[in-house]
């Protein structure tokens, strides 16, 4: 009896099989940063991460509209841990604080010898500052160490007038 021999194997693979990384994210986001601020000044780059606060984070907007505080715990979770970056997360009925002793995008940034742009602090205050537009919640980075992006964050419910 002869075997056939077949030399061609075929592997499936799906996206959701590989790990999540987006690390060289962080360097491409501080490069276009940095081009913005060089080229069209703060109040253009800080409009830019509204812009992009507004159409990315369209459904955690409609969450936090609606009250919801746990969907912010839940994507900060979800992101860190992809992220495999330490996080402290202190959540009660009307805050949210979030500590970090360094920034994984930061991190990144560095260690492939490359400089955080001088406005990174924007990442965090004119993205989850206006995240927070139009919804019961307030924005307030407490601290941000611009070596290290070590900081601490926190989301309060706005007081009823």
């Amino acid at each position: 009896m002869i075997r056939e021999y077949n030399p061609i194997k075929t592997m499936s693979r799906k996206c959701s099989d590989n790990k999540y990384l987006h690390k060289d994210f962080h360097q491409t986001m501080n490069l276009l940063l940095d081009y913005i601020h060089r080229n069209f000044g703060k109040e253009k780059l800080i409009r830019y991460l509204q812009q992009f606060t507004v159409a990315y984070h369209k459904p955690l907007h409609e969450s936090l509209r609606g009250g919801d505080l746990k969907a912010l715990a839940d994507y900060f979770s979800d992101l860190y841990e992809k992220e495999e970056w330490p996080l402290t997360i202190r959540q009660g009925e009307d805050y949210m604080e979030i500590e970090q002793n360094e920034c994984p995008g930061m991190h990144h940034i560095k260690s492939l010898g490359k400089v955080p742009t001088p406005l990174y602090v924007e990442t965090y205050r004119a993205v989850y500052t206006t995240l927070c537009d139009d919804t019961p919640f307030e924005y307030r980075l407490v601290y941000f160490d611009e070596k290290t992006g070590a900081c601490k964050q926190l989301f309060t419910k706005r007081k009823e007038e």
